[in-house]
């Protein structure tokens, strides 16, 4: 799995950070105190010890220092990148997504900064679902999916999408975007999963069995679970789907379920 510094090491070199500034061995805290001091007016100086500070988990910290960049450099798509991503990370997601949009401005060609804005959008998306605004959440979806990030964000965008039309219980258009999302990608396990449960209750075995065994090849603990739920599925008319998080610049995806009593 990569690891947070790595991915954000990727992603201050891809938006033209110099390698020193992501290297492996950064200067030591107080060095860029030093420098901070010495230099009060140079973003650069903010913005290094704004990335030490969140290497070494000072969230508060870190934040301060890019705001402080972007008092002294506003159009800088570097502080407006790992803003907007700490600020999604501690569950402000609107404005999360408003720094992103600045960001993609910037750069339109990055297909990291979008897929920055597509993660942010997922985490709004997730939350109005957890609230039970389902229009709210279909919308920040779809943006997220018109955002074009990469293929991981915009499989969670679209498996997302599904779970919110189950809920809705428009089983036919849940069907064809989960089946869009195995089209996109065949191992993607929560969309088989997702798929199989629709297919349980609808009393399709044929088709439900077919995506067990696939599911079987790419996720066996997955598996086992929808293995333990098919046998319920005549007493339960309830679909627990599975929902997909991601995180920005990571290959990572961490599941998650909606309960069969969720609202």
């Amino acid at each position: 799995m990569i690891s947070h510094l790595l991915i954000l090491a990727i992603m201050v070199l891809s938006l033209g950070a110099s390698p020193a500034a992501a290297g492996q061995n950064p200067p030591p805290l107080m060095r860029l105190k030093q420098a901070v001091a010495a230099n009060p007016q140079d973003p650069q100086a903010h913005y290094a010890l704004g990335l030490k500070y969140e290497s070494l988990g000072k969230t508060k910290q870190a934040i301060g220092e890019y705001q402080k960049v972007l008092s002294l450099k506003p159009d800088d798509a570097k502080a407006l990148y790992s803003l907007g991503r700490l600020t999604g990370e501690l569950g402000d997601s609107g404005k999360s997504i408003e720094l992103h949009k600045k960001a993609v401005k910037l750069t339109p060609d990055s297909v990291a900064a979008r897929s920055l804005m597509a993660a942010a959008y997922n985490r709004q998306g997730m939350a109005f679902m957890a609230q039970g605004n389902l229009d709210a959440a279909k919308e920040a979806l779809e943006a997220g999916i018109r955002a074009k990030g990469g293929a991981v964000e915009t499989e969670a965008l679209r498996n997302n999408l599904g779970c919110l039309y189950v809920r809705e219980n428009r089983l036919d258009q849940a069907i064809g975007t989960f089946r869009e999302v195995l089209r996109q990608n065949p191992d993607v396990p929560q969309a088989h999963y997702n798929l199989a449960l629709i297919y349980y209750g609808q009393g399709d075995y044929q088709s439900a069995s077919q995506q067990f065994f696939a599911l079987k090849g790419i996720d066996h603990k997955m598996a086992g679970e929808l293995s333990d739920f098919r046998f319920r599925i005549e007493s339960s008319p309830d679909y627990p789907v599975k929902t997909m998080l991601t995180f920005p610049g990571s290959q990572a995806l961490i599941e998650g379920s909606i309960p069969s009593d969720y609202k």
